[in-house]
């Protein structure tokens, strides 16, 4: 297995501040097991809370769409019902790792139990 920061001819490290193909050696980096000596190597994070939780504080709401009327609840154990600083209501759904719109928020309040998305839950 190939270094998992070695993509598209180029090192990926974190611990570099930017991709760079300076740093790159093919036969070491192509290896099955060379690429662990290289000083730019570092442990891949496996980690899924880590990646969903920066990946919702990064998400951008577009109001129009994701804002959902206050009167509206959803019954569905794998959505979160939040309040922005606004006073407006939104819905995150786990499942997806992404806020939803309006539509997807009345659909998932009333068909909540036949979401075929539930079951990939990890």
């Amino acid at each position: 297995m190939p270094c998992p920061w070695y993509q598209y001819n180029l090192c990926t490290s974190p611990k570099l501040p930017t991709p760079t193909d300076a740093v790159v050696a093919v036969d070491r980096c192509n290896s099955e097991d060379m690429y662990v000596n290289c000083m730019y190597y570092e442990e891949p994070v496996k980690s899924t809370t880590k990646r969903m939780s920066t990946r919702r504080e990064r998400a951008k709401l577009y109001l129009p769409i994701h804002a959902i009327p206050p009167q509206l609840d959803n019954s569905c154990p794998e959505c979160e019902i939040s309040t922005t600083e606004n006073g407006i209501k939104i819905a995150y759904c786990k499942v997806l790792d992404r806020y939803i719109t309006r539509y997807e928020a009345y659909i998932c309040n009333r068909y909540w139990k036949e979401c075929p998305y539930r079951y990939f839950r990890p």
